[in-house]
C-alpha cells in the first residue's frame, strides 16, 4: 500500500464522520434539536447506505469481492508463536466439528475478553451521572420505530465494522507492515490505534450531543470493547462473520430502548 493509497484511506474514515454529522444535521432542520435528537439511528442508517456504496465503489477499484471484508479479512493471523497455532486451528474433514470447535472459541474468547468490557459499560453507564442521565432517544411514530427495527441492524451489521475492521484496518496494517514478524505486530497496533481514534470519535458525536463531559465518558465506556472487537477480529479473523452477528444483535438493543418507550 503506498503513500497515497493509505491518504485515501485516511480520508475514507473522515469523511464517514462528516457525513455522519451532516444527516443529524439535516434531520435538525426539520425540527427543533431536542426533538432531532432521537432520529438518531436514521443519520446511522443513512450513513450506512452511502458508506456501503463508497465500499463496493473502493472493492471494485481493488478488484476485491464485497465478501472479502465481511468474511476474512486478514489472511492469517498475527505471529504469535503458539497462540497463533492454536487459533488457527487448520479444518479437518469434519466440518461438523469444526463448527462446534470454531463456537466454543468464539465464546470463549467472548468470554475471556469480551465480557469485562461489556460489564465495565455497564458499570460507567449507570454511575457516571452524565452517562446515566442524559436521554438520547425518545418516542418516535409507529412507522419509524418499525422502519428501524427492520433496517438498523441489517446495516450496522453490514457495514459499520466491516467498514472499520474489515476495510480499513487491514489496509492500514498493510502500509506499516514489514517482513519482520515483530514490527508486523507493531504494524497492526498502529493501524488499529487509527481505527480506533476515528471509530471513537464516530461514537460520540451520535447521537451529536455536544457536551464535554458526556464525549469524554461516551469515549472512555466504549473503548475497551471497541478494542476487544478489534483484537478478536485481527486473532482470528474468520470470527468477523459471528462479530458482524453480535453488531446486529447490538443494534437490535438499540431498538429495544424505544420500544420500551412505545
Amino acid at each position: 500500500m503506498n503513500s497515497d493509497s493509505v491518504k485515501r484511506t485516511l480520508a475514507l474514515l473522515s469523511v464517514r464522520i462528516i457525513i455522519i454529522v451532516l444527516f443529524q444535521l439535516l434531520l435538525a432542520l426539520f425540527s427543533s434539536w431536542n426533538d432531532a435528537v432521537p432520529w438518531w439511528p436514521f443519520a446511522m442508517i443513512a450513513t450506512e447506505i452511502v458508506c456501503l456504496f463508497i465500499l463496493i465503489f473502493e472493492l471494485k477499484r481493488e478488484n476485491m469481492p464485497f465478501s472479502s471484508i465481511q468474511l476474512r479479512p486478514f489472511e492469517s493471523s498475527l505471529p504469535l508463536g503458539r497462540l497463533t497455532q492454536f487459533l488457527k486451528r487448520e479444518p479437518s474433514e469434519n466440518r461438523l466439528q469444526d463448527i462446534l470447535k470454531n463456537i466454543l472459541l468464539f465464546c470463549l474468547l467472548l468470554l475471556l475478553m469480551g465480557l469485562p468490557a461489556i460489564v465495565l459499560n455497564g458499570v460507567l453507564n449507570e454511575n457516571i451521572p452524565i452517562l446515566r442521565d442524559t436521554i438520547s432517544v425518545g418516542v418516535l411514530p409507529e412507522w419509524a420505530f418499525y422502519l428501524m427495527l427492520g433496517l438498523l441492524p441489517i446495516f450496522q451489521a453490514l457495514v459499520e465494522f466491516p467498514w472499520f475492521y474489515g476495510f480499513i484496518y487491514p489496509r492500514l496494517e498493510a502500509y506499516f507492515e514489514t517482513d519482520n514478524e515483530q514490527r508486523k505486530i507493531q504494524a497492526s497496533v498502529k493501524a488499529l490505534s487509527i481505527v480506533l481514534v476515528f471509530f471513537i470519535l464516530q461514537s460520540v458525536l451520535i447521537p451529536l450531543l455536544l457536551t464535554p463531559d458526556y464525549m469524554f465518558w461516551r469515549a472512555v465506556s466504549l473503548l475497551p470493547l471497541l478494542l476487544v472487537i478489534g483484537i478478536v477480529i485481527r486473532l482470528v479473523p474468520r470470527f468477523m462473520p459471528g462479530v458482524n452477528l453480535l453488531h446486529a444483535l447490538m443494534a437490535l438493543n438499540v431498538v429495544m430502548a424505544y420500544w420500551k418507550i412505545k
